[in-house]
């Protein structure tokens, strides 16, 4: 008991300076700060450990050394001039942000508060000094100012700029990429939006005002590309983007956004649309000219092979040997110079994109059996056989358009023939190839092609060496072709061996397993395949004279029929040059039939001709346009008048036998 007595026992009463000392003793060594003092010198007298932890030293490695030994260097000249100051009473405590250097060589950031402690008479004793650790908050505050430099160089790459407004107080922060790209001093404290409209185009406010306005009564985001006009006179494009936050009464509080400079993106906007359109006048300048050339090359061609085949047809007279042999030369002649100029008319369409393709269900089958009496003898005159294998289960039709493809089938099978031996063999064959399409291959027997040619196989104008053969054509069929395949969603390809013949090939999407195509009666050109009108009398009508009325503007295809119609007998034939005056000639004569063929991309000429056919049709006059038919409608041209067939068609139509 005596014992712990003793252990409680009560403290020996300390006097006042006692208790002072002992409290600072607490203080010192328990603060969560450090502490240190040292003389005029700078020399540590005393340490406490949390600035022991701060420092990274023991406090003996401390006391007695420098303060100069553990700071940074960059940081001694200010420490030792603000003390200096402090010391010879220029200054009071002063505070400041440092770095020290650790034993281990790290460096810690430190905010220092430097009083003076004085005798009891007043006279300067030691320098202590109070001590934080701020090296965490210095090193957020460097990864916040690295991430706003990231931004600032990101924004200036990106030429996008950000806002800020705080719409109850009308202040604005800006970022520093919105006054470059207004080119403005970035020494504007309190940014205005009169700042920012005095750069907006004139002409662009009203719009910006609108739809701001919108954005805000709408709570809709605000997007806006708009153009800014710098003093020098430049425009520039901006892409302005925000978002706006509401109190619960509906008033605008804070609208962020972004600002971003397009002038790039926008020019080369504007460089393309001016590109396109250039090469979309270039176009159609192409496309005129060439249309106008086909018509002034096509309207002597055709008055020479339309003369020809009146010679041929000798109603005027028989022809001698040697003179059927010239007319031979001549119609040949002509026939390919017509097909040259409609091959160069019809890439010449394509490129442009000005072809229109009626894709439906098709019996492949069935249009090579079209294209084949029309080759037939070519294949003739060089003893060439002609074979198409029709499989026993049948084919599903393919997509494509009936015409187009019977102007691929005759291309393909036309150089079968030209290039192929005397006595040689064309084969035709239809398969389902690769899932979903339907590939027809035409085969020969001839030449070949070499294997350095046949990169130019579907260069326009690449004859591969065949025009020292005297083999006629133009090198277009097969880039045409190509074209035309791949428009109708095919392609098409080939194999070839030199001396043993040529395949090529053309794969188009199947419509249907098994399905019949939808079969449709030929449609006629404009008034071409009807009948005389009801009624007629062909016994009268063969007693009676028959009004013809032709509409024709080419002096040459006027002689040319006049001429032609001279061989029927009991025919009057009117002519007048435009369609608005077939209309008068119509009020005071009654025709029998009407020719037609003014064409033209005149709009009034046109409506004048549809105007025609339409009275033709209400009065039941039958017509033959020669210059509106199917053929040149859809082709670009349509080929040269069939004098003979001419003649056998009016004499139908007029009620003579031929």
């Amino acid at each position: 008991m005596q014992a712990d007595k003793k252990r409680i026992s009560p403290a020996k009463p300390m006097n006042e300076i006692e208790e002072s000392v002992s409290l600072f003793h607490a203080l010192f060594e328990q603060s969560s700060v450090g502490v240190c003092c040292s003389d005029f010198a700078g020399h540590f007298i005393r340490v406490n450990p949390r600035f022991c932890e701060i420092a990274g030293y023991a406090a003996a490695e401390l006391v007695g050394r420098s303060f100069a030994e553990i700071t940074h260097p960059d940081d001694i000249a200010i420490d030792a001039r603000l003390g200096d100051e402090l010391i010879a009473g220029t200054r009071g405590p002063y505070t400041l942000e440092k770095r020290y250097i650790r034993k281990s060589g790290e460096v810690v950031w430190v905010r220092i508060t430097v009083t003076l402690s004085r005798t009891p008479d007043g006279a300067p004793h030691r320098l202590v000094g109070v001590i934080e650790d701020i090296n965490h908050m210095m090193q957020t505050e460097q990864a916040l100012r690295a991430s706003e430099m990231r931004l600032r160089q990101a924004q200036n790459i990106a030429r996008l700029a950000s806002y800020e407004i705080e719409h109850r107080t009308e202040s604005r922060i800006w970022s520093d990429e919105l006054f470059t790209i207004l080119e403005i001093e970035n020494t504007i404290a309190n940014p205005t939006f009169e700042i920012f409209e005095q750069r907006v185009h004139p002409q662009d406010r009203a719009l910006i005002q609108k739809t701001n306005a919108e954005a805000i009564a709408n709570r809709m985001p605000y997007d806006l590309t708009h153009r800014l006009l710098m003093p020098d006179g430049r425009i520039k494009y901006v892409e302005v983007r925000g978002h706006t936050t509401y109190a619960e009464d509906g008033t605008p509080l804070r609208s962020i956004g972004t600002v971003q400079d397009v002038t790039s993106r926008k020019q080369t906007e504007i460089a393309l649309r001016q590109a396109k359109e250039s090469a979309e006048s270039a176009n159609r300048a192409k496309m005129d000219f060439l249309a106008n050339m086909s018509h002034e090359l096509r309207t002597p061609l055709n008055a020479i092979l339309g003369y020809a085949q009146l010679l041929e047809t000798e109603r005027a007279g028989p022809l001698e040997p040697k003179q059927r042999e010239y007319l031979r030369d001549i119609m040949a002649g002509g026939r390919h110079l017509l097909e040259l100029i409609q091959d160069i008319l019809e890439l010449a369409k394509i490129d442009a994109g000005r072809i229109g393709l009626k894709i439906e269900p098709i019996d492949a089958l069935a249009v090579i059996g079209d294209a084949l009496p029309l080759i037939e003898s070519m294949a003739a005159a060089r003893a060439i056989t002609l074979h198409v294998s029709r499989p026993a289960a049948g084919l599903p039709q393919m997509l494509a358009d009936r015409v187009r493809l019977r102007q691929v089938f005759l291309n393909l099978l036309s150089n079968a023939i030209k290039y192929n031996k005397l006595g040689g063999r064309v084969d035709v064959t239809c398969a389902e190839t690769r899932p979903g399409f339907l590939r027809i291959s035409v085969r020969d027997t001839g030449l070949g092609i070499k294997p350095e040619r046949q990169a130019e196989l579907f260069v326009p104008f690449s004859r591969l060496g065949a025009e020292t053969l005297a083999i006629e054509g133009t090198g277009i069929g097969l880039s045409l072709t190509r074209k035309l395949v791949e428009l109708m969603g095919g392609r098409i390809g080939y194999q070839s061996v030199v001396d043993e013949g040529s395949t090529f090939w053309v794969d188009l999407p199947i419509a249907g397993q098994g399905l019949a195509a939808p079969t449709e009666p030929p449609m006629p050109a404009d008034g071409q395949g009807a009948p005389p009108p009801q009624g007629t009398n062909h016994s009268r009508i063969a007693r009676e004279q028959r009004r013809l009325l032709y509409v024709e503007d080419n002096p040459a295809h006027v002689r040319l029929i006049e001429r032609a119609l001279g061989q029927i007998p009991a025919v009057s034939l009117t002519t007048v040059h435009t369609a608005e005056l077939a209309l008068v000639a119509m009020r005071s004569m009654a025709p029998n039939l009407i020719l037609v063929d003014v064409g033209g991309s005149d709009p009034s000429r046109q409506e004048s001709r549809r105007r025609l056919l339409a009275v033709a049709e209400q009065r039941r006059i039958p017509v033959l346009d020669l210059g509106a038919n199917q053929a040149e409608e859809r082709n670009g041209g349509g080929e040269p008048v069939d004098i003979p067939r001419l003649l056998s068609e009016i004499e139908r139509r007029i009620g003579i036998s031929g």
